[in-house]
């Protein structure tokens, strides 16, 4: 069941009290309820179960518009047997009920609407054990139906037109988490194994598996609500853009993205070694030789004048290589020694 209610705010002198009153009740559920979300426009709403089932119920009256029963098996490969639930029929001698065959149980654990008018439905659905698999459905118009109503008149009810477009594997586990994505391309699962799934529902397959990330079963999981071109806070200082947040029963969180390096670059390891800090030794040469050798490039800058002055013929290239102790004689006796 699925309670829709308003509350009232009362203001007192002490404290603050809320007052809960039930407008509408959904009912059709028969186990507990593992996932819920409105659509887009806000007056319908859509939910999945622990019997097999998703449902959409509308928010004015509560009553049930569509019900998708899901399934658990290959869609390419034969039906899965049928299974005698009637305790009689069971080949087993015994009185025990949990030893008799039945059917297994399928636990539609995500449901979520696909695009801007409601028309397109996904649930991820698998059993205790086993492959899950994610199908889609089409919502068409609306059907009206007669039913009984109080007064001289019958209520007219409506329902939806639900067909089943496609069912495909997404995960060789169970999924006991799920999440759409604001544009309605990336669906993010979380097993119970641990892992954390990004499924395109575009190409039909898994973008990135990140494999057995949490140690117990993954609880909750939330997609990115903006498109990747808008940053969320922090993304632009961290050079990251996230796709996924999950949190398991290990009590952890954790954050996914599809991206395989930071838009920001890193710093060069050998940059940093110029701006080094020297030490005292160091510090201390450096002070006594800096004067010395200041003082001697001044000096070599003032030979290397005078010799382009004074020995300019006995080093032009001719002279260099005709007679190299006329060179030296005048580097040594009129510039050096002068």
């Amino acid at each position: 069941r699925i309670h829709q209610s308003e509350f009232h705010q009362a203001a007192s002198a002490s404290s603050s009290l809320v007052e809960l009153t039930k407008i509408t009740e959904c009912k059709g559920h028969t186990k507990a309820i593992c996932a819920i979300q409105f659509h887009p426009r806000g007056h319908e709403v859509l939910s999945s179960a622990k019997d097999g089932t998703a449902r959409i119920f509308s928010v004015a009256t509560g009553h049930e518009l569509g019900t998708m029963k899901c399934e658990v098996h290959d869609p390419n490969g034969p039906p899965p047997a049928a299974i005698a639930i009637d305790p009689s029929k069971s080949t087993i001698k015994t009185k025990d009920p949990r030893m008799m065959k039945r059917a297994p149980q399928i636990l539609v654990r995500g449901c979520a609407y696909g695009d801007l008018e409601g028309k397109t439905i996904y649930t991820i659905a698998s059993g205790k054990r086993g492959a899950a698999y994610l199908t889609k459905w089409k919502s068409t118009t609306l059907v009206s139906l007669k039913g009984g109503g109080g007064g001289d008149g019958q209520q007219q009810q409506q329902q939806l037109n639900i067909r089943q477009e496609y069912r495909v594997q997404c995960s060789p586990v169970p999924i006991s988490a799920t999440s759409l994505s604001s544009d309605c391309t990336i669906f993010a699962l979380g097993s119970v194994e641990g892992s954390i799934l990004l499924y395109n529902l575009e190409t039909k397959s898994v973008l990135k598996e990140f494999k057995e990330v949490h140690d117990l079963p993954v609880t909750c999981l939330a997609s990115r609500p903006i498109p990747n071109a808008l940053m969320l806070p922090g993304e632009l200082e961290g050079g990251v853009n996230f796709d996924a947040v999950s949190a398991s029963a290990d009590n952890r969180m954790g954050r996914w993205t599809l991206q395989r390096k930071s838009r920001i670059k890193p710093v060069r390891a050998a940059s940093s070694s110029y701006s080094r800090k020297k030490g005292p030794v160091e510090q201390f040469v450096w002070n006594m030789l800096r004067i010395p050798l200041l003082l001697l490039l001044a000096l070599v800058m003032v030979a290397i004048r005078d010799v382009t002055i004074v020995c300019r013929e006995e080093f032009g290239m001719p002279a260099v290589l005709l007679d190299v102790g006329a060179a030296g004689h005048c580097l040594y006796r009129e510039v050096l020694w002068a």
